[in-house]
């Protein structure tokens, strides 16, 4: 049983911290026997190089609630209820949206941050003067499979070389596992792209130099057995961990700084929480001269120009950031078969998939992505007719392809990225109603407690980080599996077969199954699919999904028809929030409808317009903008009903701000939805028109049509019609 709370007494540059930490003898490294009360302890003695280190710079902490054998998540956003001496700083984030991050600017406020289980710390390559503006170079050499930790300090030592060229002293540390990272200091004169560029030119150079040793391809199939030079570093709101942070591995390693001479000698291993305090005391910091060794990036920005007048452009940049200019097709090249010789690229494929296909005993193995639907009109539009259509539900829900092979499972997802940690009862349930070997396609689904319909709301909480609430949420909301297509059986890949034969081995294959694994209904009577597409809305679908029943699977085509609902309504814009690219544009305008107490309800957002229109927009708003108190969401926030403003920071996508500049609720626009979740429109909204002829009193709940109630049991159990045997 852990102990009971301490409470610490830190130096501070006003006098001593009182840092209250619970459960101190929490294992947080259980390997090593190490705990929070060590991991605290550890943090007071490397306290003044630690903050040379991370000090006055937004911070980004690696949290580990359950110790490092447990879940994790990073968080951006302050956490609530942070004492009066700890300081925050605004960052702009490649969203172009703003928040808040703590900054470190005493040992008191490290402490802190172990006392909510942080093992390592994340700060920005930046000031809080100017943190839109590197302070920083920041290299990361990663060794690949085959490579080691000597032949990263081997580039680490070439690159120090490089630096010295450019003006630039570099500095070196472990990155606490098989790589090192070098540092330069640089004078806060040029934006993140420009910092960027300079690291590209000279990873480049570095490149050039021992080419049987560095590689700067982004892709893990091109790398080959070298050292990767990882110049997305230089990105915003992109962080390494930082100079004397533990990490979470076995042994409690730390990311150590070290001298050249040191460098060449080092072992990573040796640098850990228990043994780094006294190093530290014995030796000082070895990264003690850094902030006056401030050099220019100009020369290296000269690097970069020369690279592009030769040919050389934009490298990729991460994958969560908007397309940027120039960059290169976001594609692994093994798919990209119209941009290279075969030869050049297929060899890592091909053996990555025979990996996988000896690993699950299929022809077809994850990742797949799924077969797609675009939009038509109703069961009037002309794609609709004159064909042979099998006519399913729309399920609201997750787009999820299910790979099964004996014990082995994989959820899939629409991205590609497994889903399988978020749903332990699907997983059961596969294993008890999936056969031995198939791959099945289909969605995700919960349904609201005591309601027979489903809640896509209820369904986003279980992508979650910590496993506890995972496992929580698995039992008082519990998912389910609705399949509608075939991919693969056995050993066979069926995705060329039409799909009336998949339909057909689908029905075969789950026959015995048995909730929470459903067989969607299918149908060929076109009168039937438009009955459902009426009531099968009442139980919480999206419309219906028409497939020609001689079309094979096609992965990532929009092959099928979607039949959505069709609605408009008449709303007021209550607020708006900018354009990532301009803040003087509109990014979204946010809606509002009077609900049946008068009040003014958050229900969605518009943001589909075209750019110069976005411009004229914000300047047209601007009499409308209001103070908070004479807004009515203001006070809705206070009690607690959801409004944007309540939700002001999103924990779906963290970093991400929802926070938005409200306006006197006065001007009214005619929107298209498909239709409600709950009280809010369950897709973006299309804009229609203005409505300078209504008053914003008269945009009122009684002008959405309500769907026809339906059982969502009867839905999954095709009571609505012949849902096995004409598909």
């Amino acid at each position: 049983m852990a102990a009971d709370a301490q409470v610490l007494e830190v130096t501070g540059p006003g006098g001593p911290r009182q840092v209250r930490l619970s459960s101190p003898d929490r294992l947080m490294w259980p390997d090593a026997g190490i705990t929070k009360g060590d991991l605290a302890a550890y943090v007071i003695a490397v306290g003044e190089p630690l903050l040379r280190a991370i000090g006055d710079r937004p911070v980004t902490l690696q949290r580990f609630p359950e110790g490092v054998e447990g879940e994790e998540f990073y968080q951006k956003n302050p956490p609530k209820g942070l004492p009066e001496w700890v300081r925050t700083v605004s960052c702009r984030y490649p969203s172009g949206r703003r928040h808040a991050q703590l900054v470190v600017d005493e040992v008191a406020t490290a402490v802190y941050a172990v006392q909510m289980n942080t093992v390592t710390f994340h700060p920005w390559p930046v000031r809080t003067a100017d943190n839109d503006r590197p302070d920083e170079l920041r290299i990361d050499l990663d060794p690949q499979p085959g490579r080691t930790f000597t032949d990263a300090v081997e580039a680490a030592v070439a690159l120090r070389e490089v630096l010295a060229e450019l003006g630039l002293t570099g500095w070196a540390k472990t990155s606490g596992n098989r790589g090192v990272h070098v540092y330069a200091r640089i004078a806060p004169t040029h934006e993140f792209l420009d910092v960027r560029h300079g690291v590209i030119a000279i990873a480049r150079e570095l490149e050039r130099r021992l080419p049987d040793l560095v590689t700067t391809s982004w892709w893990k199939e091109e790398r080959g057995e070298r050292v990767f030079v990882d110049f997305n570093q230089a990105c915003r709101d992109r962080t390494i961990a930082s100079a004397y942070s533990p990490r979470p591995l076995p042994g409690a390693p730390v990311s150590m700084p070290l001298t050249w001479e040191e460098l060449r000698e080092a072992a990573p291993g040796d640098y850990t929480v228990r043994t780094v305090p006294e190093i530290v005391a014995d030796r000082g910091d070895a990264w003690e001269g850094i902030d006056a060794a401030v050099g220019d990036i100009t020369p290296a920005l000269a690097w970069w120009d020369r690279d592009v007048e030769s040919g050389l452009g934009e490298l990729n940049f991460p994958p969560d950031y908007p397309k940027m200019p120039g960059e290169p097709p976001r594609v692994q090249p093994s798919k990209r078969r119209q941009d290279k010789p075969d030869e050049e690229y297929m060899g890592p494929k091909a053996d990555r998939d025979a990996a996988l296909r000896a690993q699950w005993r299929m022809a077809l193995v994850p990742p797949v992505p799924p077969m797609l639907a675009k939009a038509v009109k109703g069961f009037e539009a002309k794609e609709v007719a004159g064909q042979e259509l099998s006519f399913e539900p729309k399920w609201d829900g997750f787009r999820s392809i299910i790979f099964r092979s004996g014990d082995l499972v994989e959820i899939g997802s629409r991205n590609e990225k497994p889903l399988t940690r978020y749903f332990p009862e699907i997983v059961e349930a596969v294993l008890a109603n999936f056969p031995e070997r198939a791959a099945i396609d289909g969605e995700i689904i919960v349904q609201r407690p005591g309601e027979e319909r489903l809640d896509f709301d209820l369904l986003s909480q279980r992508i979650h980080p910590a496993a506890s609430r995972i496992r929580k949420l698995s039992v008082e909301t519990p998912a389910q599996f609705v399949a509608f297509d075939l991919l693969a059986l056995g050993e066979e890949n069926v995705m060329g077969r039409p799909a009336a034969e998949r339909r057909a081995l689908l029905e075969q294959a789950l026959e015995g199954a048995r909730a929470p694994i459903h067989l969607t209904p299918a149908t060929r009577d076109f009168e039937l699919a438009r009955r459902w597409f009426t009531e099968f809305e009442g139980a919480g679908l999206d419309g219906i999904v028409a497939k020609p029943v001689d079309l094979p699977y096609e992965p990532d085509k929009r092959a099928m028809l979607k039949l959505k609902h069709e609605r408009t309504a008449d709303c007021v814009v209550a607020g708006y929030r900018t354009h990532k690219s301009d803040e003087e544009a509109i990014g979204s305008l946010l809606l509002g409808i009077h609900g049946p107490d008068g009040q003014l309800r958050s229900v969605g957002v518009i943001g589909a317009f075209p750019m110069a229109r976005r411009k004229e927009l914000f300047v047209e708003l601007q009499p409308l903008v209001a103070e908070w108190d004479e807004h009515p969401w203001n006070w809705a926030a206070e009690m607690s009903t959801r409004t944007p403003r309540a939700a002001a920071q999103s924990r779906w996508a963290a970093g991400k701000d929802l926070s938005f500049t409200p306006l006197r609720p006065e001007r009214v626009v005619e929107v298209r939805y498909d239709h409600m979740e709950g009280e809010r429109f369950r897709h973006t909204a299309q804009f229609v028109r203005w409505r300078p002829d209504k008053a914003p009193a008269e945009c009122t709940w009684e002008q959405l049509e309500e769907p026809v109630s339906y059982d969502l049991e009867a839905v999954l159990g095709a009571d609505g019609g012949d849902g096995r045997g004409d598909g």
